[in-house]
């Protein structure tokens, strides 16, 4: 069975959105061909250098907090991933877009405790194209730099405090569970109330619901909503997925996006629809993506803008 479709399946076990990161594939494909590369080539020195650099750093923030003649802050590390991709369309060929993660984990703290910096705070939108997130996630000013708490490791509850969104500082609580109702049906649910200080007041529900086909398909049908006290008005998001894998290094996902607003009435802002190609032949840590989409826009007079997306990600740390 392909790592691309575990990975997939996956996204509904991880204990936070932060942990799953997108929503199609968060980890590297561990194959046979890929892992036979020589270490020695540049690209593995780059990655190599680059893991040990962060591990260096975070060992040295988690000492800090390490009780006397303990040693637990040796095993602090981080990982994460860069992604960066040029996505031209019709009306705008110039658009890039940067992704970055880096998680950090403090075991002196008991793991109840960890550090994140992002290019953005919204983990529900980054599986789509820039051009299609709602506006106030698509700035290059929204580096989200936070702290989460936990009472324990297993707890359904996380707290959050950080800054981000166009230099804001804010606070954020979440619940978050998953139900398997078979080996087929499972079901993530969230909801997060959290306060920014000049947005204010906001909120999110979502939930999630995962099919594995007998043919080892899995799809995906994804619901959010989300509520902005600024403007006193909903923004809600539906999407379908399907991840079709193709051998240990190549899976196909086709999506299908809506997203409107609740004022003035329940309408639709913008529909977007996509084939992903996902692929990673020379490393088990770096992949790449082709995805021609075409995307309507209100704002656009939902006149048809069509477009390819060209991206290259690298991994690095514990999800390595």
């Amino acid at each position: 069975m392909s790592c691309l479709y575990l990975v997939f399946c996956a996204g509904l076990a991880t204990s936070s959105p932060e942990e799953a990161g997108s929503p199609v594939l968060t980890a590297i494909d561990r194959s046979p061909t890929s892992s036979s590369v020589t270490s020695e080539h540049w690209l593995d020195r780059w990655q190599d250098n680059l893991t040990d650099s962060m591990d260096y750093s975070v060992k040295q923030l988690d000492s800090f907090f390490a009780m006397e003649d303990s040693t637990m802050y040796e095993d602090a590390k981080a990982e994460g991933r860069i992604r960066f991709g040029w996505e031209p369309r019709s009306r705008d060929l110039a658009e890039t877009d940067l992704r970055f993660r880096i998680r950090v984990t403090l075991p002196s703290l008991e793991n109840r405790v960890d550090l994140l910096l992002s290019d953005n705070e919204d983990f529900q939108q980054e599986d789509t194209i820039k051009a299609a997130r709602e506006p106030a996630f698509r700035g290059g000013d929204s580096t989200t730099l936070s702290l989460r708490f936990k009472r324990d490791v297993d707890s359904h509850f996380s707290h959050r405090i950080g800054a981000g969104r166009r230099d804001q500082l804010y606070v954020k609580s979440q619940y978050e569970d998953v139900v398997a109702f078979n080996e087929a049906w499972a079901m993530r649910y969230d909801a997060e109330l959290y306060y920014y200080t000049r947005d204010r007041l906001g909120a999110e529900i979502g939930t999630s619901f995962q099919y594995i086909s007998p043919h080892d398909h899995v799809m995906r049908f994804n619901h959010r909503f989300y509520f902005r006290d600024d403007s006193n008005d909903w923004l809600w998001r539906h999407e379908l997925q399907q991840l079709q894998p193709i051998n240990t290094n190549n899976a196909l996902v086709y999506s299908v996006l809506v997203e409107g607003l609740s004022q003035p009435t329940y309408q639709v802002e913008e529909v977007y629809t996509s084939v992903r190609w996902r692929t990673n032949p020379l490393r088990d840590w770096l992949y790449f993506e082709v995805e021609p989409f075409v995307l309507w826009l209100r704002e656009e007079d939902f006149k048809p803008s069509y477009g390819l997306a060209l991206r290259v990600e690298a991994f690095y740390g514990k999800e390595h």
